[in-house]
C-alpha cells in the first residue's frame, strides 16, 4: 500500500465571506461552516471560535479534536465509514490541512456519573499547560455545541461527531485549487532481510458510550485484535469518541500517531516495520483479558518479528489488558517495548504502575502524570464560563474557566499522550 500525504500549511484562520487557502491563511465563511455543522437534528446550535498558538486562551470541554483531510485519490474517503463506504484506506492520495484542528467542545444533556462519565479536559494555548495540551500548537476552528431538548446523550454524541466530520470534510476541500506545500509518501518498501522485524501494539479503548473508539465506522466493542497497515491509521481509519479526561486519544492524534511516524522514519535504517496490530482495552473479566492477550502474541508470531513497541489508551483497569500481552509476547520470545505513564501520586512516592509483570523488561516511561503544577489565569475562555473536574476526590465545585489553577496531567486534554509527544520521561531521584 503507498499513501501520498499532500499537506497544505495552516498558520493562521481568519473569518471571511468565501472560504479558501491562501498563502497559509485559512479564510472561513462563518454561515456556511455553521451550516454544514447543522445538519443533524439533535443539535440545537453552533457556535464557532478561534484560537492559535501563545494565545491566553483556554477551550474547555473538549470532546474531539480533528484534522482536516479530503481524499483526492484511491477508492475510498477519509474517515471511512462516517463520510462514505467503509472501504479501506492507506493508499492513494489524501490532502490534510497540516496545523490546523476542528475541536468539539460540548455539554452533555443528560447527568454522566461513574465509569461511563464525561470527564473534563481542557487546553490551554500558552504558558505551562500547553505542553501537556493535544492541538495548544495548532490553530484551532472551535465548535461549540448545544443540544436540542429532550435528546439523549447517545443521540446528541452521534450528532456531535457527524457534525465535526462534516466541517472538517468542508474546510479540507480547499486545498482542491492549491498544490500542497509537501508531498509526503508512506509505504513499507522492501527492506534489508536482515533487519529485526517490529510491529506496533495499538491498544484503544472501549467501554462504552462516553468512553469508545470506532475502526472504520464501527465500535470496537467486539473487536478481536487485528492487523492494519500503518497507512489505515494515518488516513483516517480510526475515530475517538473518549471523553474520559485522562484517556483520552483524540482524532487528531490518531491519524499523527507518533509510533507510527517515528517507526516509518526507521524502517530500512535500522528495523523492519512491518505492521500494526489493533486490540481493544478494558475487558471486564480477566478471561477476556487473556483472550486478548494471546489473540495479540499470535498475530505478531504469524508476522514473525522480533519485537513490538506497545501503547495504550486509558489507564487503570486496562494496565491489566496491555500487561497480560506484554507476557504473552515475550513469552513467545517476541521482545517488547511497552510506552506507558506512571502515576506515583504528586510526591512520586507511590507505586508508579497500575499494573506489572516480571517480564517487562524494556519499559519507556512517558512521565509521571500525578504532579501538580501551576497554570494561570487565562483573557479568553471558549466553550463556557466554568468548569468541573471529577478526575480526582478533592475536585467537584465548578471553577471560572478563566481563573488560575493548580492541575496534573489529569486535567489537560488528551494529557497522558501529549506528555509523551512532548518528550516527557519519568526520572529516579
Amino acid at each position: 500500500m503507498k499513501l501520498e500525504v499532500g499537506k497544505y500549511r495552516v498558520r493562521r484562520v481568519t473569518f471571511s465571506p468565501t472560504t479558501r487557502l491562501e498563502a497559509g491563511t485559512l479564510h472561513v465563511n462563518y454561515d456556511e461552516l455553521c451550516s454544514v455543522a447543522l445538519q443533524g437534528e439533535s443539535i440545537e446550535d453552533v457556535s464557532i471560535e478561534l484560537a492559535h498558538p501563545g494565545e491566553e486562551t483556554r477551550i474547555i470541554h473538549v470532546l474531539d479534536a480533528i484534522e482536516p483531510r479530503i481524499k483526492v485519490g484511491g477508492s475510498s474517503v477519509a474517515f471511512p465509514g462516517f463520510l462514505g463506504p467503509a472501504r479501506t484506506v492507506g493508499e492513494g492520495r489524501t490532502n490534510v490541512l497540516e496545523g490546523l484542528a476542528v475541536l468539539e467542545s460540548a455539554q452533555f444533556p443528560e447527568p454522566t456519573s461513574g465509569i461511563l462519565e464525561f470527564n473534563e479536559g481542557f487546553i490551554d494555548m500558552s504558558g505551562p499547560g500547553a505542553a501537556y495540551s493535544c492541538c495548544s500548537d495548532t490553530a484551532n476552528i472551535v465548535l461549540v455545541f448545544r443540544p436540542r431538548p429532550g435528546i439523549s446523550n447517545e443521540e446528541y454524541d452521534t450528532a456531535i461527531r457527524h457534525a465535526t466530520l462534516r466541517a472538517a470534510d468542508y474546510l479540507a476541500k480547499t486545498t482542491l485549487e492549491c498544490e500542497p506545500g509537501e508531498l509526503k509518501t508512506y509505504e513499507l518498501s522492501p527492506v534489508d532481510l536482515s533487519l529485526p522485524r517490529v510491529a506496533y501494539i495499538d491498544q484503544c479503548q472501549w467501554q462504552g458510550l462516553m468512553v469508545q473508539t470506532f475502526l472504520y465506522g464501527m465500535p470496537m466493542r467486539d473487536l478481536v485484535p487485528t492487523l492494519l497497515h500503518p497507512n489505515e491509521i494515518l488516513d483516517g481509519a480510526i475515530v475517538s469518541g473518549n471523553y474520559r479526561s485522562p484517556m483520552k486519544v483524540s482524532t487528531y492524534l490518531h491519524c499523527n500517531n507518533p509510533v507510527v511516524k517515528a517507526l516509518y522514519n526507521r524502517h530500512g535504517l535500522d528495523l523492519n516495520f512491518v505492521g500494526v496490530v489493533l486490540c481493544r482495552g478494558h475487558f471486564d473479566d480477566h478471561r477476556s483479558k487473556e483472550r486478548n492477550a494471546h489473540y495479540v502474541a499470535k498475530l505478531a508470531r504469524l508476522l514473525q518479528v522480533d519485537g513490538i513497541v506497545q501503547t495504550l489508551e486509558g489507564t487503570g483497569n486496562t494496565f491489566i489488558d496491555f500487561m497480560l500481552t506484554v507476557q504473552a509476547c515475550e513469552r513467545l520470545g517476541i521482545k517488547s517495548v511497552p510506552i506507558v505513564h506512571e502515576h506515583g501520586g504528586p510526591n512520586g512516592t507511590d507505586w508508579p504502575l497500575v499494573d506489572y509483570v516480571p517480564e517487562a523488561r524494556s519499559i519507556v516511561s512517558t512521565g509521571g502524570v500525578d504532579r501538580r503544577f501551576s497554570v494561570p489565569a487565562m483573557k479568553w475562555a471558549i466553550g463556557g464560563d466554568s468548569l468541573t473536574f471529577t478526575t480526582q476526590e478533592e475536585w467537584g465545585g465548578r471553577i471560572d474557566a478563566s481563573s488560575a489553577m493548580t492541575v496534573s496531567a489529569h486535567e489537560l486534554y488528551s494529557g497522558y499522550w501529549q506528555m509523551g509527544v512532548s518528550g516527557f520521561t519519568a526520572r529516579d531521584f
